[in-house]
């Protein structure tokens, strides 16, 4: 951060919020106000793959899929259809994450009225079964998206799970119709492989939590090793995703597999302490993204070394956040209780952008992301019993990154006010965190800034303002001859601002009349502008 412009020094101290302890920050100003962002280059080789902007479906008891999709028959939304289609999603993940350890493919393929439903034992809903493998290639197809299909590698509490029913399942779904499976899904209607390319193999595999077992990395491997031999022997195009953590874990399994492997995964959700509407210690929370980059570093240079060493830089291993959001837990009187019902906010608008962000900037080594969810459940949609939908705010964010933020990805200097000495380690983060990244005190812009140049010639730069209650004066210092030609921006007067079902309309893309290079950005906001050369 230049020091010489707007400096804000970050002081903790501990207070008593709502009977927790919480660092506190008191903002001392002491110079200018503009925050300048200079476009340092106009080309560059870092590819952005569009996988990032990905989406997961997951039966996790929140009307996701039953309640979300479709109702408990199977009968899709088809509003939901209708707003899905227009964000061009480029990857839908299912049956997902813990799910997985209670999934049976099996069930859920043949006639739908046999199928039986059952409790759901990871998180406590039923399992219809009525929307199936084909239900969801089917619905992927309507919506047009990539499907990507998540396998549980073993090691369930509640019933066996074989290589045998995984290699089935992927016989099922890409076998030729004279194969085994092939032929049973050819007499269910669907003569023709549906050639699904994502396939991961297992999620989570070292936690033991719910029905599942915890299983360390030498343990995980070895099964790998095996399990994605054997499903590429049913189908070499195949795509194959491995369960990634931290740079320990992350390098006995690329010694092991890395070779079968395109993609090892990750896990990070913000999280968020909501009271009243209201965001507590917001800093906590807005600025969480950074922390996520910088463990996202780490483990990038581990690939960088392992792809070279392994000549793979035609076809190199790469990064999926496979599971990514920001959580909300709310207060209930006695503390605060995690919830997916509780609204996308402005404020959320703020931290969704700012890790597409961080997405963005590690490009290509971030090759995919998967956000949780599309439908309900801190969705980009909320539905309205079966037949009605309408669009959150963070439905925006999407809408705007895939239009705009495409191509290659730029380098920018940000400098402007913000905070000092930011411990990452308070920063809010559940997943794969390095523990060498707790300490690290970077000062910090409350601008976040990203930039791509698209394949027409033009420059897109995103702008979110991570203050929370402070508007944030920009100035952009573009390349001889770029102009800014459009502008749109996702905000609000009020950051607890949401969308509901009777006010469908209060937070939107709005499209900026006379866009400049100098402009105003408000508290939790988004500002996307385009610029082109004159």
């Amino acid at each position: 951060m230049n020091k010489k412009l707007f400096v804000i020094a970050l002081i903790q101290s501990l207070s008593v919020t709502l009977g927790a302890q919480e660092p506190t920050y008191r903002q001392v100003v002491v110079g200018g106000e503009t925050t300048f962002v200079t476009v340092m280059e106009t080309t560059s080789t870092a590819k952005v793959n569009p996988m990032i902007y990905g989406q997961m479906l997951e039966d996790c008891n929140d009307a996701v899929i039953y309640g979300g999709v479709v109702n408990n028959e199977g009968k899709e939304n088809e509003k939901v259809i209708d707003l899905l289609k227009p964000l061009n999603i480029p990857v839908m993940r299912w049956p997902a994450g813990t799910a997985i350890y209670d999934y049976d493919w099996r069930k859920g393929i043949g006639p739908k009225e046999s199928r039986v439903a059952e409790k759901e034992h990871v998180w406590g809903g039923m399992e219809y079964y009525t929307f199936g493998t084909d239900e969801f290639l089917s619905w992927c197809s309507k919506i047009g998206t990539e499907p990507y299909i998540n396998i549980c590698m073993g090691n369930s509490t509640v019933r066996e799970v074989t290589l045998d029913d995984a290699v089935d399942w992927v016989e099922y779904v890409n076998g030729p119709r004279t194969s085994q499976m092939g032929a049973l899904r050819a007499a269910y209607g669907h003569p023709e492989p549906y050639n699904v390319k994502f396939w991961c193999i297992g999620n989570e595999n070292y936690l033991g939590v719910s029905i599942h077992k915890a299983e360390t990395a030498e343990y995980y491997a070895e099964q790998l090793a095996v399990w994605s031999k054997m499903l590429k022997c049913v189908d070499p195009s195949l795509s194959l995703l491995g369960v990634g953590r931290t740079s320990a874990w992350n390098r006995k399994v690329i010694a092991r597999c890395g070779d079968q492997l395109d993609y090892l995964t990750l896990h990070y959700y913000i999280t968020a302490q909501v009271n009243d509407r209201k965001l507590q210690t917001p800093e906590r929370t807005l600025f969480a993204p950074v922390r996520v980059e910088e463990n996202l570093k780490l483990n990038i240079d581990l690939l960088k070394s392992y792809n070279k060493s392994a000549g793979r830089e035609d076809r190199p291993l790469s990064f999926s956040i496979d599971e990514w959001n920001n959580r909300h837990s709310v207060y209930n009187g006695s503390g605060y209780s995690f919830s997916r019902k509780d609204d996308r906010r402005v404020y959320d608008v703020a931290s969704t952008a700012s890790m597409l962000n961080v997405f963005l900037r590690n490009s290509p080594y971030v090759a995919m992301a998967n956000y949780i969810f599309p439908v309900n459940g801190h969705g980009l949609l909320k539905t309205v019993g079966e037949d009605d939908a309408y669009r959150s705010c963070g439905y925006y964010v999407f809408d705007l990154y895939r239009r705009f933020m495409k191509g290659n990805t730029l380098s920018l200097k940000v400098e402007g006010p913000g905070l000092e000495s930011v411990r990452l380690g308070d920063m809010r983060v559940e997943g794969d965190n390095e523990t060498i990244v707790d300490n690290m005190t970077p000062d910090l812009c409350y601008l976040d800034c990203a930039a791509t140049a698209d394949d027409d010639g033009s420059i897109n730069i995103s702008l979110v303002n991570r203050s929370y209650t402070q508007s944030q004066a920009v100035g952009l210092l573009l390349p001889a001859g770029y102009h800014v030609v459009e502008a749109w921006s996702v905000e609000s007067d009020d950051v607890t601002a949401a969308n509901s079902a009777d006010n469908r309309d209060n937070v939107v893309a709005r499209q900026v009349t006379s866009p400049s290079p100098d402009f105003s950005i408000q508290p939790c906001g988004l500002v996307i502008v385009r610029c082109t050369r004159k």
